[in-house]
């Protein structure tokens, strides 16, 4: 069957388990294929698309300095095959006159495409098998993450139980800004302005790509108070904050988080598009993109001190 040209899309992390996940997108449709890779191929491909400069080669800035050593040239890779749940990759070489297919993992092949700025390429039957088709305004569905997750204000243990304690502090402050303001309702104003109130991995992403917390929360307080009805009123969650916690609720699962944390959250937020906060966020230069992004820089941040903690006590850091 045909091959299919293919872009990185994004690369997704769960800094619960450090697992990560690229997703590739048909260039010409909109299927998108993703693919569990490790932690380091995950930053190789990150850190070569971000345009960020390394002192030293990685292994990846290597092999592809060895094909050109060699006279080979690298025309494209292809993920050619999925076989119990196991992705399998080649590269395609031309050497001389000669063409040369070479066996690889999916993470390597990409990590060298990016570098060399190569055609990426996906088997039909692949994507057939895997491929995925994803609500580009909502996110809500994306594969078998498209199931509805009910949320309200009268839910059981079991259900608090999936959000994290930070989470379930933000959403008890929500409920408290609404007061404070006056409102009869929670909507997605109230939700951002206890989220920026605190200290986590999300306000770390809003600062890392230049938001002031403090205005933003000044805005949304602000457009409240001018607004009436806002994302319908009523009385309760509106529509749009259910919306924002089954996404949160959706992202948790599929970045790999047995809980839903922070940056879920501000996922969800961004994602639900009928709230105000999505807009406030995306005026603030606040995609889904640059989250993602914004994650996989705080986890190599990490990931670089823990190293120097180590090499100056000389042992490994638990």
């Amino acid at each position: 069957m045909a091959n299919i040209e293919m872009i990185i899309d994004s690369i997704r992390v769960s800094l619960m388990n450090n697992q990560r996940v690229v997703i590739l997108k048909e260039k010409e449709g909109a299927r998108y294929l993703p693919i569990w890779i490790d932690p380091a191929n995950a930053d190789a491909i990150a850190v070569k698309m971000q345009g960020v400069s390394l002192p030293r080669p990685l292994t990846h800035d290597f092999t592809c300095a060895a094909i050109d050593a060699l006279g080979a040239s690298l025309q494209s890779v292809v993920i050619n095959k999925l076989e119990t749940d196991t992705f399998y990759a080649k590269v395609v070489l031309q050497v001389n006159s000669e063409q040369l297919d070479i066996d690889c993992r999916p993470s390597d092949a990409l990590a060298v495409a990016v570098r060399k700025g190569v055609p990426i390429f996906a088997d039909e039957k692949v994507l057939k098998k895997a491929g995925m088709l994803l609500d580009e305004e909502t996110g809500k569905q994306f594969g078998s993450f498209s199931e509805e997750v009910s949320v309200g204000q009268k839910a059981g243990k079991e259900r608090l139980d999936i959000f994290s304690d930070a989470v379930q502090d933000i959403l008890a402050k929500s409920e408290v800004e609404a007061k404070r303001l006056n409102c009869g309702y929670v909507c997605t104003g109230h939700l951002l302005i206890a989220l920026a109130k605190e200290m986590n991995t999300a306000t770390n992403v809003m600062k890392s790509v230049g938001v002031n917390l403090t205005k933003i929360q000044v805005d949304m307080e602000t457009l409240i108070t001018q607004e009436h009805a806002i994302e319908g009123g009523g009385v309760g969650l509106t529509p749009a904050v259910k919306e924002a916690i089954q996404i949160s609720i959706v992202e948790a699962k599929r970045l790999g988080s047995e809980k839903v944390l922070p940056e879920h959250v501000l996922l969800g937020l961004v994602r639900a598009s009928d709230g105000i906060a999505a807009n406030q966020l995306k005026n603030s230069g606040i995609t889904p993109e640059t989250v993602y992004i914004e994650l996989i820089r705080l986890y190599m941040g990490n990931r670089l001190w823990q190293g120097w903690q180590e090499r100056q006590s000389g042992q490994p850091s638990n």
